[in-house]
């Protein structure tokens, strides 16, 4: 690949470090390794302006600053804008179209926005039911370029009247290599109980009730759950009235006790029950270090796992139950997924995405400058998307 002359990029995102999620941690990834191969890079988060809360989500203010939108934007060749974030990256694709000039857009669809009466799983959703052509979806159209993170979404919002998005997968950081396990690491993965692995958000959409459900009655299996969140103690609440012996909360956990626990468990699971959930970082992380992964049937996810673990339906905890229960009494084939499962997840690399995503940036510059000359040399001219 041609290297890219050298851009000034401005990524806009509803979260980076420090806070904690799968959107924080991949722009950050993205924002270091394109300074890495020469760029000016700066970012801006929406969590850095004050918002309004409603369930899932943060409607922020960080919107009003688009109202300045030449001066936000100015002295950059692109803009990196990743979405969907309520009111906030609707409103920028929606200030992109009416700007005269401006720089090129790449927006990224990272999720499917789904708001169910302020988390409660009832009530009017913010997106569609159909679960296409919504408003973000139409706004993506006016971008240079898309990016998605998996074939699935690509296709849905193909549906939607958003052709030709880019697939990017995001990568992932060995968390074992192959050949790394200790004796300790084999002996935990082949003897006792299917050791089942939970790391994330205690958060409505990631499915913790499912999982605490299909635990019950399962004695060949324990699970351990990572993670915090409002929603952690209600959880531990649910294990306790249930009974059960088989599920462990640990809260959260420093990044050498995480790598601990993805080395000394033989499945990482991500119930999660609605489009919040897009990728599954967590199930990469896992892979890498020779977990099964075994998740629910969300757009991207299966993009994700492919043939190396079990995807069940939403929602459903007999379906998950079945899963682990089989992967308990399979050993042989548990040590066959398990090597699928690390080399699979070897194949997604930060470097890979980011050489896609600069090539990608790269290209909408040059579908703006043309645009900005067709404009020029016709100022009754507008671009049709």
């Amino acid at each position: 690949m041609t290297e890219s002359k050298p851009m000034s990029v401005l990524l806009v995102a509803s979260q980076l470090p420090p806070v904690t999620s799968g959107v924080s941690r991949s722009v950050d990834r993205l924002r270091r390794g394109l300074i890495e191969r020469g760029h000016r890079v700066d970012a801006v988060s929406a969590l850095a302006d004050r918002g309004l809360t409603y369930g899932e989500y943060r409607m922020h203010f960080i919107a009003r600053r688009f109202a300045r939108f030449a001066r936000f934007t100015e002295g950059y060749d692109v803009v990196g804008l990743h979405g969907p974030s309520p009111f906030c990256s609707e409103l920028f694709l929606a200030r992109t179209a009416l700007a005269r000039r401006r720089p090129a857009v790449v927006y990224t669809h990272h999720f499917q926005v789904m708001v169910e009466a302020a988390g409660r799983g009832r009530g009017a959703m913010y997106r569609a039911q159909l679960g296409v052509n919504t408003a973000q979806e139409r706004l993506a159209r006016v971008a240079d370029e898309v990016v998605v993170t998996s074939p699935s979404y690509r296709d849905l919002l193909a549906e939607a009247g958003v052709p030709g998005a880019h697939v990017i997968p995001w990568g992932v950081d060995a968390v074992a290599p192959a050949g790394a396990d200790t004796p300790e690491d084999v002996t935990a993965r082949s003897n006792g109980p299917l050791r089942v692995l939970f790391v994330g958000q205690m958060r409505p959409y990631k499915g913790v009730p499912v999982l605490l459900e299909a635990l019950d009655g399962l004695p060949e299996v324990e699970a351990t759950l990572v993670g915090g969140g409002l929603d952690e103690q209600q959880y531990r609440e649910l294990a306790r009235r249930r009974g059960l012996t088989n599920a462990r909360f640990v809260g959260r956990v420093d990044h050498d006790e995480l790598l601990a626990a993805y080395r000394s468990h033989d499945v990482i699971v991500l119930p999660s029950i609605n489009e919040l959930e897009a990728f599954g970082m967590v199930l990469l992380e896992g892979m890498s270090a020779g977990l099964i992964p075994v998740c629910s049937d969300l757009p991207g996810l299966g993009d994700v796992v492919g043939d190396t673990g079990r995807v069940v339906p939403r929602r459903d905890p007999d379906a998950l139950r079945g899963a682990l229960a089989s992967l308990a009494a399979q050993p042989a084939e548990r040590a066959r997924l398990s090597k699928s499962a690390r080399a699979r997840a070897a194949t997604f690399t930060w470097e890979r995405s980011v050489a896609d995503y600069e090539a990608v940036l790269a290209t909408a510059v040059l579908s703006n400058a043309d645009r900005g000359r067709s404009i020029s040399a016709n100022p009754t001219t507008r671009r049709q998307r």
